[in-house]
């Protein structure tokens, strides 16, 4: 069976309605791109953040106590 052509005010519908739904799908991805670039902006702020404010590893002051021997010995690689 053959279907009957579809009358041409129905084929405009049908078309429009893809043509929107092409370009909601486009402005979709324009967003989540957006989104997904402000996202990476803020995590890399973030850890920048972090690692200005993390205090840098030093040496023993004199007089701290530790709890394991600091001092090399002969089977230290150093």
């Amino acid at each position: 069976m053959e279907q009957a052509p579809l009358p041409e005010w129905e084929a405009a519908l049908i078309e429009e309605a893809i043509t929107t739904a092409e370009r909601r799908l486009e402005e979709e991805r324009r967003q989540a791109r957006k989104r997904a670039v402000q996202l990476a902006r803020e995590q890399a702020y973030h850890r920048l953040a972090v690692a200005i404010d993390r205090p840098i590893a030093t040496a023993d002051l004199p007089g701290q106590l530790s709890l394991f021997d600091t001092d090399p010995t002969l089977f230290d690689a150093s």
